[in-house]
Order: C-alpha cells, then sequence, then structure tokens
C-alpha cells in the first residue's frame, strides 16, 4: 500500500508516519511581523503554521488561547500551551467557544497570509477590538512534472489542508483507483465538490497509519 501525505515540510513533524511518504505540494514561508501591541486577553490561531511560525509565544502565557482545531491545539501543545478548541473544526464551532469563553474585548488573531476572515469580521461586528497578524504564507511550486511519477503510484493521498488539494487536483489530478482522504469537514466539502469521493481521517490519533486501515 503506497500512501502519500501532502503536508508542507514543517508542519505536524510531531506525527509519526513510519510507512508514509510526505510529498508536499506547497511550501510555507515565514513573515516579518510587529508585535508591539500586547494589549489583548484572547489569542485565536487559524493554523498549526501560524502556530509554528509565530516567534512570541512565551508571551501567551497568561492568555486566553483559541485554535481552529485539533491540529492547531496540538501544535500549541508542543510549546506547552492549552488551547480551547470547538468540537466540529471551523469557523463558525470555534465562535461559539470564543463567546462562551473569552476573558475581555481585546482579541489577537495570528494566522497566515490571505487566510479566512470570519472570526476577524464577527468580532469586529461585536463591537470587539481585533488585531490580526499573519506570519506566514503558502507559495505553490513553480513546476510539479517531478512529483507525477510518485502520485501516479499512489494508493492512498492524504490532504491535511484545502489548499493542498486545490493543488493537486490542479496541477496533478491522477484520479484512477486513488482513495482520498480529508482531516476535516472543510477539505472534504471542496474535494467532493468536485465529484470525488473522500473519507475523513482522524489525522492525530494515536496510530495514524493503524487508522487509515480501518477506514479503507
Amino acid at each position: 500500500m503506497n500512501i502519500i501525505d501532502t503536508r508542507a515540510k514543517g508542519n505536524f513533524e510531531f506525527i509519526e508516519m513510519n510507512s508514509i511518504k510526505n510529498i508536499p505540494l506547497f511550501k510555507l514561508v515565514p513573515m516579518e511581523y510587529s508585535f508591539e501591541d500586547k494589549n489583548f486577553q484572547n489569542v485565536i490561531f487559524q493554523s498549526s503554521p501560524a502556530v509554528e511560525n509565530f516567534r512570541d509565544l512565551n508571551s501567551l502565557q497568561d492568555k486566553q488561547i483559541f485554535a481552529m482545531g485539533k491540529g492547531t491545539e496540538a501544535t500549541l501543545l508542543q510549546s506547552n500551551l492549552v488551547a480551547k478548541i470547538p468540537t466540529s473544526p471551523g469557523s463558525d464551532g470555534l465562535m461559539e467557544i470564543i463567546k462562551e469563553n473569552s476573558k475581555g474585548d481585546d482579541y489577537l488573531i495570528v494566522k497566515g497570509e490571505g487566510g479566512l476572515d470570519q472570526i476577524e469580521n464577527e468580532l469586529k461586528e461585536m463591537g470587539k477590538n481585533v488585531k490580526q497578524i499573519c506570519c506566514y504564507k503558502r507559495e505553490k511550486f513553480q513546476n510539479y512534472e517531478h512529483l507525477k511519477e510518485d502520485f501516479e503510484r499512489a494508493n492512498i493521498i492524504i490532504f491535511p489542508s484545502k489548499f493542498s488539494a486545490e493543488i493537486y487536483f490542479k496541477e496533478i489530478n491522477f484520479t484512477h483507483q486513488k482513495t482520498f482522504l480529508g482531516i476535516s469537514p472543510r477539505i472534504n466539502k471542496y474535494v467532493e465538490s468536485l465529484g470525488f469521493k473522500i473519507k475523513l481521517l482522524d489525522y492525530f490519533s494515536d496510530n495514524l497509519e493503524k487508522k487509515i486501515k480501518e477506514i479503507i
């Protein structure tokens, strides 16, 4: 069984993948940012790379921390930071958790360039003070020809992000006798909108390879 995980290099490095080949479809590029105003009580991380590229995690010990889902939560735990997360990953569920657990009216949102604005917009509509930091950006590769042979041989392809799925179906697009696995409903909804079947994978289970065998 030939399994390929399309996560970007440097993302989710704590996940063990003994028999899974990692072939990234894009790269994460750190961005410079300013972190002078620390007058906020709540911080929201919209992705795991946002955690990994935010250089001031040690300033958050007294803050209420929120994360978009299990992956972002697990990445924060690597730095001994505990976050509140929604039962189902996504902006709607996260907003409910934020409303129930916020400490005050001042928020910092940490995300990637071009990331979702729903949380920021809803907080501003509620009259909250919101600051935003973009600490990384995603860049496609210039060419994907050198990756096509590996994907043509693959039986199972994992999409840890919607961006990796978008790139795959635009640049590579081998679909015959492939099993697609996504780690969130948002990713799976996108793939299904293209007319392909995809299964939901518990990417952060104790034994990822065992979990894959159980669902295929």
